[in-house]
Formats: C-alpha cells, structure tokens, sequence
C-alpha cells in the first residue's frame, strides 16, 4: 500500500486517545468519590485546583480525540485535496506525520496530520503544510480558542512576561517568544481579512449622533544600524520616537452622554495620516455613516488631521448639513493661556482674567468678537511664540471650528476626552515606556490587538482571524 493511502497511524492514534481519555475520567471520577475535607480556605483552594487540574486533562484529550478523528475523515481529505490541486504549484500528499499541538486545557498532545508539499527533497527539508490542520483553524500549532487566549492576554496585560505568569496560573506553560509568535500571527491574519472582506463590526449609525475623532500617541520603534556588531555579536540599533495614530468612534444621545446601545470602535496604525483616514473611511461606511443623523469630527488642531477632512465627508457622500468640525474645546483654552502668558507686562490675575473672558466668549457663540480680540491683542506683538498661537486660534475660528455654542445646543460634546482616553490606555499603558522598544510590524500588530481588546470588539477579531480557514473548510 502507498504510504499516502496509509492511514493506520492516525486511526492508531484514535485509539490510543480513546484509552487516556477513559483513563483520565476514571482518574477524575475516583478524585470525587473520595473524601476530601473542606476545613479552611487554603483546603477549598487546594481542592478546587485539583479539580481543574483533572478536568483540564479531560477537556484536552477529548478535544484531541475529536481532532484526531476530523485528520482521519474522508470529507477532510476530500477539502485537502482540492486546495492541493488547486495550488499555484500542485501539492503532493506525503502521508501522515506526528505535530504537536496545545489546547485550552494546557496539555501539549501529539495527533496525526496528513502533510502535503510540492516535491520529496522539499518535504525532507520540512518545507510543506499540514492542510487539515490549517483548515480546522489550528496555527502555531495551538487551536484557535488558545490561541485568542493568547493573544488577548499579551493585549490586555502590561507585558508578555505578565501574560506567561498568567497563563502558568492557567495550567499552560509557553516561553515568551512563543507568546509573542501567536499573538503578532493572531493579529495579523485578523488584518488581512479585513482588509479583503471588511471590517466586520456589526451595528449602523443611521438616524444617530456620531461622533468621530483622531489622534497620535507615542512609542519608541527600534531600527538595527549598519556597521558592525557589539563584542557580544548583538546588532547596535536606535530607538526612534514614533506616533502611532488612533481613531475612535462613538454615537451619544441626546444629552450628548455616549449611547451604551453601539460598541464604540477604536483602531489605529503607525502608516501615517493617510492610513488612519483610511480606516476611518471604511468603518463610517460599513457602519452607514450616510444614514446618521448629525456627525461631528472632533479632535485637536493638528494640521494633518483638517486638512483631511473635507476629503473624507466628500468620499463618504455625506451631505454639508449632516457635518459639524471642531477643534476640542479644552486645547482651545490651553492656547488662550498661552497667547495671555505671552503679554509679560500684565500681572498673573490680568491675564488670567483675559484668557477667562475670551472663553466664556466662545461658550456664548460670539466668535466674530472674538476673533476681533485675538486680533487686537495680537497687534504689533512679534516673534514666533506670538505667531503660532495666534495663527492657531484665528485658523481655526475662521473655519467655522470654534462654533461651540452652536454644537452644545445640538447636544453633542465640545471636547475631545473620549480620544484622549483611548490613547492613554491603548497606547501609554502598554506599548510605552522606559526600555519598551518595537519593531515596527510588531508595533502595528499590537495596536489591532490592544484597540480592539479596549473597545470590547474582541469576539469579532477572532472571527477575523480564523474566518479564512473556516471559509475553506466550508
């Protein structure tokens, strides 16, 4: 018989699943019949543990034995083959090889899968697939239920040395490289889907109040030198300063309080300005952005960000009387504090007291008055520290984006607090600080990872990272 018709091994290995597995239930039904004090709190801990302990093994090697048996089955050969023969360059089936594989219950089990490469000398250099199992959504030789758990610990945790200690409580022991490998590959297929398929966030904004907003963070990138290595052959590298560019969106009722109803939607990318205009792009029109009732862009006055803008509500087809542009209230205040600190002749109460008219102005809507004013105290002044500020606020006023009288009574929000917060905890809280270096595609891994993980959208990047191999196996 061909070694590639030769199925024994995995039915074997059926079979010697069957038996540990009726071992282990024996080995958990003996654990509950015998006594088992409960006096004390570290007794009722101790017990619980075992407990888990046994039922771990169980759920392992029943998920395993299932596995073992969709690798054997004929309909599983039957999808291998065809993506075989329907490769670019046709795929030989080279019989069945042992892989070990990690499940949810923390044990590490070896099965059987077909392996299929293009040649013999290409199989013997280990340069070939296992289909079945990519097509039963198993990578990084983990299943997809560890492999989400995985990667959402390296998300929502400070470090991947926290996630290791967390997942050691969990009974399941992995180093840190491998951690890194199937969180950084989760994210990355996430993405690619998206980007063929769509976003996969589920909700529409029609007949809401939208409210979208952007912004930067920063992290440290590591970039290797040229030149030679250290004593130690380690390459020299430097750590430059990079902005990370977040974008959240979020709907608020009529109060202007953010409505609980739609999950807001936070992402974001180190592309540039370009890149994460994009992606507000393809949300807002998934989401039926055309549909909503007012949308207010909302975000400081970083030129990078309004000079975009315009662009974005013409691509989106959205009509002028559904749009409303403001720069955050709050960093407004920050300038006109600045601008009054500049006039070194007035006591601190004067300009306290300038900067303090001057923004009650704004709340009441009497932007001409105060553009007037800016003006007026802006005479004669000269230097660049005059200059920028001005320039900021007359800009800004000048395009209509001061009118915060006007968006309060709408009932939406004049600040921008919702954006800063995403930024602090999605990036400040994980990807920077003191000797926190990135490479930049693991950077950019992350970020889909921690945004999604805050936005409480998890569950749809986990169908975005298995739905191709799932899509096949349908």
């Amino acid at each position: 018989m061909p070694h590639w018709k030769d199925d024994s091994k995995a039915h074997n290995r059926i079979i010697e699943l069957e038996r540990e597995l009726q071992e282990a239930k024996a080995e958990l039904d003996q654990a509950l019949s015998e006594p088992f004090p409960l006096d004390s709190a570290q007794r009722v801990a101790e017990r619980e543990r075992q407990l888990k302990t046994l039922t771990d093994r169980v759920q392992s090697l029943a998920m395993a034995l299932e596995l073992q048996r969709a690798l054997a089955s004929d309909s599983l050969h039957a999808q291998e083959l065809q993506i075989a023969q329907g490769a670019q360059k046709k795929l030989k089936n080279f019989g069945f090889r042992p892989v070990k594989i990690r499940f949810l219950g923390g044990l590490e089990i070896t099965l059987f899968a077909r392996y299929w490469c293009r040649n013999e000398a290409r199989c013997q250099k280990g340069k070939g697939w296992s289909l079945g199992l990519v097509l039963l959504g198993i990578c990084d030789r983990c299943t997809p239920a560890l492999a989400s758990e995985v990667a959402q610990l390296a998300a929502a945790l400070s470090s991947f040395e926290d996630a290791q200690a967390r997942l050691h409580q969990m009974g399941i022991t992995m180093s840190i490289n491998k951690i890194a490998s199937v969180s950084y590959h989760f994210s990355e297929r996430a993405r690619q889907r998206q980007l063929v398929e769509g976003m996969g966030i589920e909700g529409s904004l029609a007949g809401r109040r939208v409210v979208v907003s952007t912004d930067g963070g920063r992290i440290r990138v590591r970039k290797n030198k040229r030149g030679k290595k250290t004593k130690k052959g380690r390459r020299r590298y430097r750590t430059d300063w990079r902005e990370p560019k977040l974008l959240v969106i979020y709907v608020v009722d009529e109060e202007g309080r953010i409505d609980k109803e739609f999950t807001p939607v936070i992402d974001g990318t180190l592309k540039g300005p370009d890149a994460v205009f994009r992606l507000l792009e393809y949300y807002l029109s998934q989401l039926d952005v055309t549909e909503a009732d007012r949308v207010l862009f909302i975000a400081d006055g970083a030129k990078w960000i309004w000079k975009r803008v315009a662009g974005l509500w013409q691509r989106l087809g959205l009509k002028d009387e559904q749009c409303l542009e403001l720069v955050d209230f709050y960093h407004v205040v920050e300038h006109l504090n600045r601008l009054a600190g500049l006039e070194k002749s007035w006591s601190r109460q004067r300009r306290t007291s300038w900067a303090t008219r001057q923004r009650k102005r704004l709340l009441s809507g009497e932007v001409a008055v105060f553009t007037q004013e800016i003006k007026k105290f802006c005479r004669g002044k000269r230097g660049k520290d005059w200059r920028r500020e001005r320039d900021y606020l007359l800009r800004n006023a000048e395009t209509g984006r001061l009118n915060y009288a006007a968006v309060r009574s709408s009932g939406l929000p004049i600040g921008s607090g919702t954006m800063e917060s995403a930024v602090r905890r999605v990036v400040n809280l994980r990807m920077k600080g003191p000797s926190i270096f990135w490479a930049e595609g693991h950077a950019e891994q992350m970020l889909l990872l921690r945004t999604y993980y805050k936005s409480k959208q998890w569950q749809v990047l986990e169908t975005k990272a298995f739905t191709p191999l799932l899509q096949l196996a349908a």
